[in-house]
């Protein structure tokens, strides 16, 4: 428990770090000029849970411009996402919600990074848990007109639930690569 309350702590503080960065926005989407820059993209990537192997995970991810808040420098993307991962005996299906700060680095290429939330549910020996998840991650987007190139990275903790004996929580680590599309 005392992990999820750091990781809580830490999500905190550094969703509240854009607003160091001058004034926030707030409610941009009610905003006659608000555009949404909708992107469709597919995941597929390497997982890397503790206690099990790493293996492939692949995923899809919807992601657009926050419609609570914006910065007043770079701009906060939320990017949904759902993937699923399976490898000894450990099948792991992860929902999140990941707003990044991202920040243009040149005319199509930005990095952003942030925290988020997650919901995981675990399946190992025959058994089925659901946990609630806590990330600290990382985008690198690159646009070519309509299409979208990415990487992505993520810490990903979860309840300390048991699993299957012996097996508690699936924390991991995902590196991923996505292929989109902008609306």
């Amino acid at each position: 428990m005392r992990t999820q309350i750091k990781l809580l702590g830490l999500c905190l503080a550094f969703a509240a770090t854009p607003s160091l960065a001058g004034e926030m926005k707030l409610m941009p989407v009610l905003d006659a000029d608000f555009k949404p820059d909708f992107t469709v993209s597919a995941l597929v990537g390497a997982m890397n849970p503790e206690r099990v192997g790493s293996d492939t995970f692949a995923g899809a991810e919807v992601a657009f411009n926050c419609i609570v808040m914006q910065p007043s420098t770079g701009r906060i993307r939320t990017k949904i996402s759902y993937g699923e991962f399976s490898n000894g005996g450990l099948e792991l299906s992860s929902f999140e919600v990941n707003p990044r700060w991202m920040f243009d680095i040149d005319k199509n290429l930005s990095v952003g990074f942030g925290p988020g939330l997650g919901y995981v549910d675990a399946k190992s020996a025959g058994r089925s848990k659901g946990m609630w998840a806590g990330q600290l991650g990382a985008d690198l987007d690159y646009r070519m007109g309509a299409v979208t190139l990415g990487l992505s990275t993520r810490w990903q903790g979860t309840d300390n639930r048991t699993i299957a004996p012996g097996q508690k929580g699936a924390d991991n680590i995902l590196i991923a690569a996505k292929i989109g599309y902008n609306f």
